[in-house]
């Protein structure tokens, strides 16, 4: 009988090693690239699958599904050793937020690694697009890994860290994944950009959504959006909304804000430099439309604007269309059907299509910006959450493709 205890203690002493060990070397090696992409590229829309846990690969002049890469290959949950806390309390975010494995995403400035944030399992990986290989993985502070921003020379990752953080933006280092600092960005910070010059970042925040939401906007941390220096992660500016602040975009000059605003049908212009409200465009609404058609208080969410500034292309989230905006008039142009609950929207660098990832219906929509007009839905994986586009070397996908 002692024997026998003694041999399952040294078994599970032995798997308990193993764990801790393959742990501990799951994801620890450091980038080494050019900063520019070399040779032939072609310009891909990476969708973020966050249910399926996988990154779609779309070639947007072909308009063919090029591949797939998992995110979650280490499993659906961090491991005890690796991170006790996230693996404590992930089933219970997840009892209320669902399944959310791949959030956001962002290319290096070579077009060869994507950065991935994984939601729930509350951490950072940079993945070889050609490999799949993880790099490198990164916890971030709180239970969710949110939106992020990819420094225009590509040496850092600003990272929204969602719910229990203490409110901050978490500076990690994009080539080894070391954290290198945080700042505060209101009472949760969601989405998140770099100036063109990347001497600010621009964070917005959503408040308390576990507080009562006639009681959230009483935090004065509440509906900011906040402007931080890139050097010294000192805020330099705070700009209250009167909801929180969904997906935004701030013009190349930096005089406006474009967003949309929690529980509102609607897009709002706001004047940094007056620091007011300047228009507001109410935006269609199905018949029959009820909050059961949308998810975490956002019937609209999703928004690019062009590379020239003179559209806006926004996910009606609610109604499954796409809404094309004058940016300067702040009019509609026209609301194109979609697939189900189109929940981010990106255009690509001709400014000729707008990218939606349908969320509920698992595809995304191909917009044409000038003919105002679905040109094509592709599959996705399991509730697309995000879309990254940007040039990945052709070698890089020829990879791809052979897996």
């Amino acid at each position: 009988m002692k024997t026998s205890f003694s041999v399952v203690a040294i078994i599970v002493l032995v798997l308990v090693l193993l764990g801790t060990y393959r742990e501990a070397q799951f994801g620890t090696t450091a980038l080494s690239r050019p900063e520019l992409v070399v040779g032939p590229s072609v310009e891909v829309a990476i969708v973020a699958n966050a249910v399926g846990g996988n990154l779609t690969f779309i070639n947007l002049a072909s308009r063919q599904v090029l591949g797939e890469r998992n995110v979650i290959a280490d499993g659906i949950r961090p491991g005890v050793f690796r991170d006790p806390l996230q693996w404590a309390l992930q089933p219970l975010v997840e009892r209320s937020g669902g399944k959310n494995y791949a959030q956001d995403t962002d290319l290096s400035p070579d077009g060869a690694v994507v950065y991935v944030s994984r939601g729930f399992l509350g951490d950072v990986i940079a993945m070889e697009i050609a490999t799949g290989d993880v790099l490198w993985r990164t916890p971030i502070s709180g239970l969710r890994a949110d939106h992020m921003a990819v420094s225009a020379d590509g040496k850092r990752l600003y990272v929204s860290a969602l719910i229990s953080s203490g409110n901050v933006v978490d500076v990690l280092d994009a080539h080894t994944g070391k954290h290198i600092g945080d700042f505060p960005g209101g009472s949760w910070p969601h989405d998140i950009h770099e100036n063109p010059t990347g001497d600010k970042i621009y964070v917005a925040s959503l408040g308390d959504m576990t507080a009562h939401l006639a009681e959230r906007g009483n935090d004065p941390e509440a509906y900011l959006v906040s402007v931080v220096d890139a050097d010294g992660f000192q805020t330099l500016a705070k700009h209250r909304f009167r909801a929180g602040v969904r997906p935004f975009a701030v013009t190349a000059y930096e005089g406006r804000v474009y967003a949309q605003l929690s529980n509102e049908h609607s897009v709002v212009v706001y004047s940094l430099a007056q620091r007011e409200l300047l228009h507001e465009l109410a935006l269609p609404v199905a018949e029959g439309v009820t909050e059961a058609d949308w998810d975490f208080e956002s019937p609209h969410h999703g928004l690019a604007l062009s590379g020239d500034e003179s559209t806006l292309c926004l996910a009606g989230r609610a109604s499954d269309y796409a809404a094309l905006v004058d940016a300067e008039s702040l009019t509609l142009r026209s609301a194109v059907p979609t697939g189900d609950a189109p929940s981010w929207a990106a255009i690509d660098s001709t400014d000729t299509l707008c990218v939606l990832a349908n969320n509920r219906s698992d595809d995304v929509s191909l917009i044409a910006l000038v003919e105002g007009m679905e040109v094509a839905r592709l599959p996705a994986g399991r509730g697309p959450k995000h879309v990254t586009i940007g040039k990945v070397p052709k070698a890089v996908l020829d990879s791809l493709a052979r897996d």
